[in-house]
């Protein structure tokens, strides 16, 4: 990895003012062209679409600076992926000693590339062109929800305020305008919707960049899909209000259930070059382990084979040196060649079946049981991935998830923690019959290290590793799990009124180890 990302937060200081509080000098036309020029052809939403879907992942292409939005946060924290960098002394957030200039880039990125685009597009396009407003919508809550699920309160509905004023919302109150600008675009789209063929724009023209292209009943069921997996989110906090929003989701056009309707950017997946040139990031010991002990076929998809043949992960907060970088190449697996496909996966037909199990088990009414949900989960996978049939995999009631070792350090050695089989069993508790779905979701939404972190802080499963070593001088716990990222370290000087207003509606102190709204830290059912 490069250098610069050792100083990246003092430079950031140095170059930017909170994102939300200058809003103004960041609200540009990245487009380049007059209001004129603009509106031919829709150009004048095209840009700040293209922008916004762009923008959501840090891209190689564009700054290096994605490593630290995302492999050095949840994809370590999810159990997907460990470093052998030696970053800061191993004083870094594998070891939870959480680094200010490394938490910032989700919220520079997302403030600079989503919100200011979203404001932009909501002027021009709400009243005339009310398909584009809708578009954004859907666009703003995707993006946006994985920023309030690394902090826990943000700037939403303040941004971009006349009096110049930044206040923070609560993460209930940021939900609350998630689902209801959801059902606002839903209901913009969906009569165009029913026609397959429909399309934003009359000449054909995708222009977007994903896999939906112009398609709206794509983009209708993307919008239920996330309709539905935030509504699981909220559902041991605010059961009532979940099963209302998930169960809407699934009327109409419904959610994602087919492979040909996965939602995904189309670019070169970042971890490709962390993962490869850089050196910077590896396959995580925890997913690892349990693949392993599963012998899940998806490892030739997610992994290349380290010496010997075998899928060998890094697990979290181990103490690291140069020999585990250099030797990376015989010893640990690189993430691949799932992320050199030129993909960056959004939603996937998969995480609709696991979400309708879950929802099944819960007592929703989603059309089918948690088990019929849990299996086709499993299959549509498994047929995404190429991996063959899913028959034996399902019905295996043996395989446990194996140990972790190290094959430089006895010391980072820990026996199996997630011990559920892969069969489903009707006499299971309700708790082990989520640990199974949870973990396979977790398996089939690799690599997106944001959700899968989500989704164990909520849940606890599946049960992972405790870092090695944990450096955060007693801000987490020992025997504790990282549960956020501190607010955007500039937001203390520059936002000093709407960051006191942020730590306060978190109700807690601003460090990793307080929950957010919906991690209560029980499941409901």
């Amino acid at each position: 990895m490069k250098n610069k990302l050792l100083i990246f937060g003092s430079a950031l200081a140095l170059s930017l003012a909170s994102c939300t509080s200058n809003f103004e000098d960041i609200n540009t036309n990245e487009a380049g062209f007059n209001n004129g020029q603009l509106e031919q052809d829709f150009n004048q939403v095209k840009a700040p679409l293209k922008t916004m879907q762009r923008g959501m992942y840090i891209l190689v292409a564009d700054d290096w600076q994605g490593d630290i939005q995302f492999n050095l946060n949840a994809d370590i924290f999810s159990g997907y992926m460990g470093t052998p960098h030696d970053f800061e002394g191993n004083a870094n957030n594998s070891t939870y000693a959480l680094l200010d200039g490394w938490n910032g880039a989700e919220w520079v990125q997302k403030y600079q590339r989503e919100m200011v685009n979203a404001y932009n597009l909501e002027k021009l396009t709400k009243t005339k062109y009310p398909q584009f407003y809708a578009w954004s919508l859907i666009l703003k809550v995707y993006a946006m929800h994985k920023t309030t699920d690394y902090y826990g309160p943000i700037v939403y509905s303040g941004f971009g305020n006349a009096d110049g004023t930044t206040p923070y919302d609560s993460q209930k109150a940021v939900y609350d305008q998630f689902f209801a600008e959801l059902k606002t675009a839903i209901d913009i789209l969906t009569p165009k919707a029913t026609d397959a063929t429909a399309s934003f724009f009359p000449s054909g023209d995708a222009t977007d960049g994903t896999t939906a292209g112009g398609s709206i009943q794509k983009w209708v069921k993307f919008a239920n899909s996330l309709r539905l997996r935030l509504a699981i989110r909220i559902s041991n906090i605010d059961p009532v209000k979940a099963k209302a929003e998930g169960e809407a989701a699934l009327t109409g056009l419904g959610v994602i259930t087919s492979n040909a309707d996965n939602m995904a950017y189309m670019a070169e997946h970042p971890v490709k070059t962390y993962t490869g040139p850089w050196a910077d990031i590896n396959a995580g010991g925890a997913i690892t382990s349990i693949m392993n002990g599963y012998n899940d076929p998806r490892r030739d998809v997610f992994f290349h084979k380290a010496k010997g043949g075998v899928y060998q992960g890094i697990r979290m907060g181990s103490i690291v040196d140069a020999e585990y970088r250099t030797a990376q190449a015989d010893l640990f697996s690189k993430v691949g060649p799932i992320v050199e496909n030129n993909l960056i996966p959004w939603f996937s037909a998969a995480e609709s079946h696991f979400l309708k199990a879950e929802a099944a088990l819960k007592g929703w009414n989603v059309g089918g049981s948690a088990q019929s949900f849990y299996e086709s989960g499993i299959a549509t996978s498994f047929a995404q991935l190429g991996a063959g049939s899913a028959s034996a995999y399902t019905n295996d009631d043996v395989a446990l998830p194996a140990a972790f070792t190290d094959p430089l350090n006895a010391t980072n050695n820990i026996a199996a923690q997630n011990l559920v089989t892969v069969k489903w069993s009707d006499a299971a508790s309700n708790e082990v019959k989520l640990q199974k779905i949870i973990t396979q979701k977790w398996i089939a939404i690799f690599p997106d290290g944001q959700e899968a972190w989500a989704e164990t802080r909520r849940t606890g499963y599946p049960k992972l590793f405790l870092p090695v070593n944990n450096f955060s001088g007693g801000k987490i716990p020992n025997g504790t799990f990282v549960r956020r990222l501190n607010f955007y370290v500039n937001e203390k000087t520059s936002n000093p009124t709407g960051y006191a207003q942020g730590v306060s509606l978190l109700g807690g102190v601003d460090t990793g180890a307080t929950r957010l709204w919906w991690d209560t830290g029980v499941n409901k059912f």
